[in-house]
């Protein structure tokens, strides 16, 4: 018995000191390193790719609601559906016909799951990239975004073209399907225009003229002929799905015409001019052109062409606007 002992004593001293054997020695036996303790879940968001049809009630098809029930087989239901049902039993086993264990049962670890949960923008596919809650109190959040995503689809104004697609989308399609003219305008700076009647175009807002933003405002300007009176309606839309939030920029727009026309080029002489405030649109109905507020130009300040129709030479200035929340159309709730 003495001698494991011993063997024990001298793998105890030998980690302790150096051999005594000359030209040996024994090293000591390495110190496992304390492993560090794994980072929080709770602080490492992760992503993960499900069918939508698991984050929607298997009853009515809706979001969820905390309280959110679970059936045996896995089953879940909104507690709004739950409240309506005759018994407990779980409704997708078999209208109750099932075994014991399909009742329904509060899960309180699913309450807290979609509490956490964080979906796409129901625009994503048209370039939105947030994250927006999927229930709980967050939820008002993610439908405040979506009621003034920038991202938001719009229309095609085009007679029989049913594009819908992103406001920068639309611009291209605009440019290159329908030749529709684009011009880069400097804000606060007007910029002259000579225009037939009837007309339309688009105009590309910056800080500066020479910038190349994607995703710098746009706006379509429309010139339409006004009654019989030979007059004409200018008018400017920006270009946007849904009402911007308060704290994004709203616009106006100076326009200025000068009377006789042959005076315009220089800007003297009488005058007629107006500002008036940006409304956004979708373009469901079009290009809008005399919708809304616009300014209305007397025949007697447009050129006259040799082949009888009427040219409008007019100064347009987009400016920033700390005014009133900017006016809605008709087409703009879809």
């Amino acid at each position: 018995m003495a001698r494991p002992a011993s063997r024990w004593r001298r793998k105890a001293s030998s980690s302790a000191a150096p051999c005594a054997q000359k030209g040996r020695c024994c090293s000591a036996p390495e110190e496992e390193e304390e492993a560090a303790p794994p980072e929080s879940p709770t602080a490492t968001p992760v992503s993960v790719r499900v069918g939508s049809s698991r984050l929607r009630c298997s009853l009515c098809f809706g979001r969820f609601k905390s309280p959110i029930y679970l059936c045996a087989a896995g089953h879940l239901t909104c507690c709004r559906c739950r409240v309506k049902l005759p018994s407990n039993s779980c409704l997708t086993c078999g209208d109750g016909g099932g075994p014991a264990g399909s009742a329904y049962a509060h899960c309180p670890g699913l309450d807290l799951f979609f509490r956490d949960l964080r979906v796409p923008c129901a625009y994503d596919q048209y370039g939105c990239t947030r994250l927006v809650p999927y229930s709980g109190s967050g939820a008002a959040a993610a439908d405040d975004h979506q009621a003034t995503c920038a991202h938001a689809p719009c229309f095609c104004p085009e007679p029989d073209c049913f594009l819908v697609t992103s406001p920068r989308e639309l611009a291209a399609h605009l440019a290159g399907a329908h030749a529709w003219p684009v011009d880069d305008v400097a804000y606060s700076e007007p910029r002259m225009f000579a225009v037939p009647v009837p007309h339309r175009r688009l105009l590309r807002g910056a800080e500066d003229a020479d910038d190349d933003d994607d995703d710098a405002a746009l706006f379509v300007m429309a010139v339409a002929p006004l009654g019989t009176g030979g007059g004409a309606a200018v008018s400017v839309a920006r270009v946007r799905g849904k009402t911007p939030p308060a704290r994004c920029p709203r616009f106006a727009c100076t326009f200025y015409v000068a009377y006789p026309p042959e005076e315009a080029a220089g800007l003297d002489g009488g005058c007629f001019f107006a500002t008036v405030p940006v409304r956004s649109s979708a373009l469901a109905d079009g290009d809008g052109k005399g919708e809304g507020v616009c300014f209305v130009v007397p025949r007697e300040a447009m050129h006259e062409r040799e082949d009888g129709s009427r040219e409008l030479l007019v100064s347009v200035r987009i400016d920033w606007s700390l005014g009133p929340d900017e006016p809605r159309g008709d087409d703009d709730d879809h």
